[in-house]
């Protein structure tokens, strides 16, 4: 079970135990009393600075206690621990999977956290910041890239299925993309899984002595020779799921924005063009 499964389900777990104790509270409440009811004053609020001298700062945040916390629940560690602008909510983060913490670890969401005044998803900017570290990792031989024809204006990452159709629809438009100054370099993502036909049709266009050609032959619908090399399609099946792939073709830019399901290549390349300019 990867971690996302677990999260999800130690969220669904704690909601049915809350639910649970609502009902049994509700169960043993004592019926409404028409008796008249003396109503005593609630206590004076703690002073806030007294309440801020409590909580942990960014500067004396236990690190190790909140590793210890989370790792049994998770099933590790998380890959960083860093403050978020909210005092005292701390950001873990497991590949591109995050969750929020309180300084003590007693207390943690999962969702997006937002900034209101810009209007800015910074989870997103956080995930967008590990996926394209994550990528950068990956080295060109163990593509099948189509490279831009004459100045290459961007890099897009596409986790590919042999099978899948819309898969099959834009490679129809690589050309077109490359014609535009948009390399294209697919990473093998076998939706069906380790050790199907999918797997292995794949592993055979990642042995071929020519790549390129094979991808194109086989997305056409022809068998390509069997072969077996040592390939990195399981390691890049794995990659694909850390970062979040759960369908094909899955694309990704080189910032590490990911650009879910298939795209036209005018649509894609418009894309690309309008990111850019707002970056520059």
């Amino acid at each position: 079970m990867n971690k996302k499964t677990m999260l999800s389900a130690l969220l669904a777990s704690l909601l049915m135990v809350g639910l649970a104790n609502a009902e049994d509270k509700a169960a043993v409440a004592p019926a409404a009393s028409t008796e008249t009811t003396t109503v005593v004053a609630p206590a004076a609020p703690v002073p806030a600075a007294t309440e801020a001298a409590k909580a942990p700062t960014d500067a004396t945040v236990d690190t190790a206690l909140l590793n210890e916390k989370l790792k049994p629940l998770f099933g590790g560690v998380p890959d960083s621990i860093k403050p978020t602008p909210v005092t005292g909510v701390y950001e873990a983060k497991f590949g591109t999977e995050l969750i929020y913490v309180s300084a003590d670890g007693r207390y943690f969401f999962s969702g997006d956290l937002i900034d209101g005044s810009s209007r800015t998803n910074l989870s997103e900017q956080s995930r967008t910041v590990e996926r394209k570290d994550m990528l950068s990792k990956v080295e060109d031989k163990d593509a099948v890239i189509f490279k831009a024809k004459g100045e290459q204006k961007h890099l897009l990452t596409v986790f590919t299925d042999v099978d899948c159709g819309y898969c099959i629809k834009l490679h129809k438009e690589v050309n077109q993309l490359n014609e535009a100054g948009v390399s294209v370099r697919y990473l093998a993502y076998p939706r069906a899984g380790i050790g199907s036909e999918s797997y292995k049709k794949i592993v055979n266009v990642w042995c071929a002595d020519n790549k390129q050609d094979a991808l194109t032959k086989s997305k056409a619908g022809e068998t390509i020779a069997s072969k077996e090399c040592e390939n990195p399609v399981a390691k890049e099946f794995e990659l694909g799921q850390k970062l979040g792939v759960n369908g094909t073709p899955a694309l990704f830019t080189e910032d590490g924005t990911m650009i879910p399901g298939y795209r036209p290549a005018d649509q894609l390349v418009k894309i690309l063009d309008d990111m850019k300019t707002k970056v520059n």
